[in-house]
């Protein structure tokens, strides 16, 4: 009877919590609109995109109401008289079509109120006379002009955002307006010509928009008389150009300017810009804190136009640009400035973009503006020249140079002296980290990621030693942070916290890649080829969280789970996501198993988390003691743990020689071939010391190619260039046998063409001669790249193995271009490179 009155009792008591937030958040008033208590005695309503058509009736207790897109086409006189309280009221995205002072009666306490996106086409003068404290009044996007109706708008009214059209109407006058915003990218504006009476009526103006107004020409007092001015957005006016900005500036020493936008005041299809030192020249003596200037093709700077920036400069944003690295570059040590973004350089652009049209003459294409900028050759250094002082702000602290796409490498660097704490280079092609970039001591956040990278140097990160976020995903490092058995590569780092190695194709990190990293919070590598954790973690005393989802995980080892566990010790908060792998539940396993149901460290993603049965099914690992449970069950027969374990046993040393086997196969074919042709030239008595090699080259090729080796590659190469080359249908010995032929070839030749095509990559002796060729440099040449690979045909990267990919990328190559003039470079090069 008890039980049952208990259960009663909780029943109703969720029925009621139901019904008080069921309450909360749908309004007794109207079904549509959820209201929400900002405190004990004021209610917030949003009635937005509820399909209304009339404006509902408010308690008085109402704050604010959001009516936004409805398809409300008036407001009812004197409907909100008893709403006194209401501070907010937002009617934009509506049908309204007329204004006058009776459908705001009773809003005497309004500061905010949004119009915008109606189709309002007439208005009274007094419409907004009850309006008396408002503060903010949006009515952009709308059909009436507001001069010609004589609409006095609110004494007290700090932000006005309104459509403007200079040649038929005039700004009204608000006399405390701080806030004006008139920008065709979010409403309607036709300002051709800034005068001096265009924003006369607003002096006290605080902020102007006149973005994408279609500005061509700004005279001189346009804004002169607007002593408080601290921010001009002058933006996508592509008619306005470099030489409008000029006219813009000329005024900005009389006003308190602080943030200045011209981003893409040219037009995107006309000449790279170079920047003036008359086009800066005004802002010296302003007190200017941050500049806008993106989307402007800007390529070059003037000497000394950098140096025109007041001193007071903080804040720089020049990204999607065209900006090329010269010497005028070194003025920018001098700028106080401390974020700079200088991302999105030579970014594609639309094809389909529109062109705004100017009404006054293009200037751009007078005379010789047009023609394209010529500088000396040392104006211009790229990263491929000798070039290796990078200047920096001496305050920079944040610089962003991502999303260019840069393909570079990222040698060693000196550094000017710097405070950089934030670097973001993301998403970029620095295929190869070589550094040290000396110095940057305080880089705390350093982004690498997306920059398809496969090598790093043991010495790169020594330029960020206090780096605390590292962030390297979606990279190719796995081709080399297996083989940094010391942990060389991390060890400049001791103060890492949080590192991101996810998406790096990694399949295993050595015991003491972390050595160094005792103050790591945060690990990421999902996304990698990882079977188990392989490295050290017990010092981590800090670890709170790693990520190890989506790799090729079967069971976290003893091993792994005995650091982690030691670490809990000390955190008493450690968590670890494992969910995407193919974890197994078998009698091998079982142990993991018991681990995960028993464990006190946080398993994240335990719905997304399952394993496979030795049956095949799938079962999930939400609860894993059931699982333990079940696999006990089966696994209890001691023999067969003990066969299973045997048989396992022998199965790891079986998988493990002859992984080995496998990883080293090429060199032990090598070997034995090697010392097989040795032995039988020591027999033979032929073995001559005379020449270090017998060939200059050894030709691979398949049979199908035969005709290209035959007819045109060894006429021009032996007979015209005088070279012996080796080719196995000719010089190869008989009665041997093949594999002995070609490491005996290849060993006697200085070099090895690679004629590759499809039929080649589909051939399995020309892989074989490929691969000897690989182990000849490798082991019989210290690491000397003797391959030269010769393509005869088109062919995409998907289509070439790893291996094959790896010659690529060292520039080892050349393509048979098959017409007149290519032919005669391509055969030249091939010459040289088999001269030398």
């Amino acid at each position: 009877m008890a039980n049952t009155l208990l259960i009663l009792f909780l029943t109703f008591f969720v029925l009621i919590m139901a019904v008080k937030v069921q309450m909360k958040t749908t309004c007794f008033f109207n079904q549509r609109c959820r209201c929400k208590t900002s405190n004990k005695t004021y209610v917030d309503v949003d009635c937005s995109q509820a399909k209304l058509r009339d404006i509902p009736y408010l308690p008085r207790n109402v704050s604010s109401v959001d009516l936004s897109y409805n398809y409300i086409n008036k407001i009812p006189e004197h409907h909100f008289k008893y709403n006194d309280i209401l501070t907010e009221i937002n009617l934009s995205n509506n049908r309204l079509h007329s204004l006058n002072k009776e459908m705001f009666y009773g809003l005497n306490g309004i500061l905010k109120l949004q119009m915008n996106n109606n189709n309002i086409t007439k208005s009274t003068e007094d419409a907004f006379l009850y309006l008396r404290k408002l503060s903010y009044l949006d009515v952009k996007v709308n059909n009436i002009s507001w001069s010609n109706y004589n609409v006095t708008f609110p004494p007290f009214l700090l932000t006005l955002k309104i459509d403007f059209n200079a040649s038929k109407e005039i700004i009204p006058e608000i006399p405390h307006l701080e806030t004006l915003d008139v920008s065709g990218l979010s409403g309607h504006c036709y300002v051709p010509t800034v005068k001096a009476d265009t924003f006369r009526s607003v002096p006290t103006i605080h902020e102007l928009d006149i973005s994408a107004c279609r500005v061509n020409n700004v005279y001189n007092g346009s804004f002169s008389f607007m002593r408080n001015l601290s921010m001009l957005d002058i933006s996508f006016n592509t008619c306005l150009r470099f030489d409008g900005l000029e006219n813009v500036t000329v005024d900005l020493p009389f006003t308190s300017i602080k943030i200045l936008k011209f981003n893409k005041i040219h037009k995107t299809f006309q000449m790279n810009t170079k920047v003036l030192k008359q086009h800066f020249l005004h802002l010296r003596y302003t007190n200017l804190q941050e500049m806008h200037g993106d989307s402007n093709r800007i390529q070059l700077f003037e000497d000394g136009a950098i140096q025109q920036l007041p001193f007071s400069i903080r804040k720089i944003f020049m990204s999607d640009n065209e900006i090329s690295y010269g010497q005028y570059l070194f003025d920018v040590i001098a700028l106080q400035i401390e974020f700079v973004n200088v991302s999105l350089l030579f970014s594609s652009r639309r094809n389909n973009e529109h062109e705004e049209m100017c009404e006054r003459p293009d200037e751009s294409c007078c005379n010789q503006v047009c023609k394209p900028i010529h500088t000396p050759d040392e104006t211009i250094l790229r990263y491929n020249t000798p070039w290796r002082v990078l200047p920096i702000p001496r305050k920079l602290k944040t610089a962003l140079y991502k999303e260019c796409y840069l393909r570079y490498e990222i040698p060693q660097f000196t550094v000017s002296e710097n405070i950089v704490e934030y670097v973001d280079l993301s998403y970029n092609i620095f295929y190869s980290w070589i550094g040290p970039l000396l110095t940057f001591d305080h880089v705390l956040f350093l982004d690498l990621s997306n920059n398809i990278c496969s090598n790093v140097s043991k010495v790169f990160f020594k330029s960020v030693p206090n780096v605390t976020t590292l962030l390297v995903q979606n990279n190719l490092l796995g081709f080399v942070l297996p083989d940094d058995n010391e942990g060389e590569i991390m060890e400049h780092m001791p103060a890492l916290q949080i590192v991101n190695l996810a998406e790096n194709r990694i399949p295993s990190l050595p015991y003491n890649f972390f050595k160094s990293q005792a103050n790591v919070i945060d690990i990421k590598l999902g996304g990698n080829m990882m079977d188990d954790i392989t490295f050290q973690m017990n010092h981590m005393k800090k670890l709170s969280h790693l990520d190890i989802s989506n790799n090729r995980i079967s069971s976290v080892g003893a091993h792994a789970r005995g650091h982690l566990e030691e670490v809990y010790k000390v955190k008493n908060n450690v968590s670890i996501d494992i969910s995407g792998n193919p974890l197994k539940c078998s009698c091998d396993t079982i142990d993991f198993i018991k681990w995960m149901s028993t464990t006190k460290i946080t398993i994240h993603n335990k719905h997304k988390t399952s394993c496979l049965t030795s049956d095949g099914h799938t079962e999930s690992l939400r609860k894993p003691n059931r699982i333990f449970e079940k696999l006990q069950m089966e696994c209890s027969s001691y023999s067969s743990l003990i066969v299973g374990t045997v048989a396992s046993l022998v199965f790891f040393l079986f998988i493990l020689i002859w992984g080995i086997c496998y990883r080293n196969r090429w060199r032990l074919r090598y070997m034995y071939y090697m010392v097989k042709n040795k032995y039988q030239v020591q027999n033979k008595g032929n073995y001559d010391n005379d020449s270090q090699y017998e060939y200059d080259a050894f030709i691979s090729y398949d049979n199908s190619d035969r005709f290209f080796v035959h007819d045109k590659l060894l006429p021009c190469l032996e007979r015209e260039a005088g070279l012996k080359l080796c080719i196995h249908k000719r010089d190869f010995l008989p009665g041997n046998d093949i594999a002995g032929n070609i490491t005996s070839a290849i060993h006697n030749s200085r070099k090895v063409v690679i004629v590759m095509s499809h039929n080649y990559l589909d051939s399995y002796w020309c892989m074989f001669e490929y691969n000897m060729a690989k182990v000849e440099s490798i082991y019989s040449r210290n690491k000397e790249n003797i391959l030269f690979l010769v393509f005869l045909e088109q062919m995409s990267p998907k289509d070439l193995p790893m291996m094959v990919l790896e010659l690529v990328q060292s520039h080892s190559y050349i393509e048979y271009p098959n017409d007149e003039f290519g032919d005669t470079v391509f055969w030249n090069k091939l010459k040289e490179v088999l001269s030398q």
